[in-house]
């Protein structure tokens, strides 16, 4: 009789101890399941995000390409900038890649400008911008123009301020690369962008920006953004940086 008061106490707690551990193991998984939820509706966007690809940032850099004519089927290059807005947008930097700072600057520009020449859709080959690359370089936009537009530019400049000096005294054609006054000409660039920053915001920027907007008749050629998009910082720029070059003073 003892024996078998034992063995239904036994029976007895051990049920009450599996539902016990039954109930405890479904609350705690009760209170799992929120916070997976939670967890996943989180997660969800940061991966789609994600897959969307990073988000353009606020101040691309621009691979700026100066040739003598885009109209011609083997444009010469003449000078490769690279540019970007510092400051919040009022002020924009400067970097020469051509002609090139380096020691070995020579031999560069001569390996980039026998790499220069136009695809079928009218963009510098691939050779051109793997070398860039390879040299750490990085750009978001690219911007091909040539002498037809900076005539044109001190002309509409001229044309609506009486008062305005002809940017580059040496003019155009100091622009142009040499072998033998390559750094001269990289001088000459760099004063050009400066001169013209000393006009931002320029007096003719509405009419410089229709010009733009019209790509001034074919002899400019932008990629990578829309001209609207592109010209929208230089209303709010008012200085040019050229952090790795000393410009002369009179």
């Amino acid at each position: 009789m003892k024996s078998k008061l034992l063995l239904l106490i036994f029976f007895v707690c051990f049920g009450l101890f599996l539902f016990l551990g039954i109930r405890a193991s479904q609350a705690v998984f009760d209170e799992d399941r929120p916070y997976t939820r939670e967890a996943k509706s989180t997660n969800a966007p940061v991966l789609i995000e994600e897959q969307a690809g990073e988000p353009a940032p606020l101040n691309p850099f621009t691979l700026i390409i100066l040739v003598d004519d885009l109209e011609t089927l083997n444009p010469l290059l003449e000078g490769v900038w690279l540019h970007r807005s510092t400051d919040n947008g009022a002020g924009a930097m400067f970097f020469p890649i051509f002609p090139s700072q380096a020691d070995d600057g020579l031999n560069r520009d001569l390996n980039l400008r026998g790499a220069f020449w136009f695809e079928d859709d009218k963009q510098p080959s691939q050779q051109f911008l793997t070398i860039l690359s390879d040299r750490n370089l990085s750009w978001h936009q690219l911007l091909m123009l040539d002498h037809s537009v900076l005539n044109e530019i001190g002309l509409i400049l001229a044309e609506l301020d009486p008062a305005y000096q002809p940017l580059n005294s040496v003019g155009l054609a100091g622009l142009s690369y040499t072998v033998e006054n390559r750094l001269i000409a990289q001088s000459n660039q760099a004063l050009y962008i400066h001169d013209l920053c000393q006009l931002l915001p320029l007096p003719a920027h509405n009419e410089l920006l229709q010009r733009f907007l019209e790509g001034f008749a074919g002899h400019i050629q932008l990629s990578g953004t829309t001209a609207l998009e592109f010209t929208r910082p230089w209303g709010a720029a008012s200085y040019c940086l050229f952090p790795t070059i000393s410009l002369p003073t009179d």
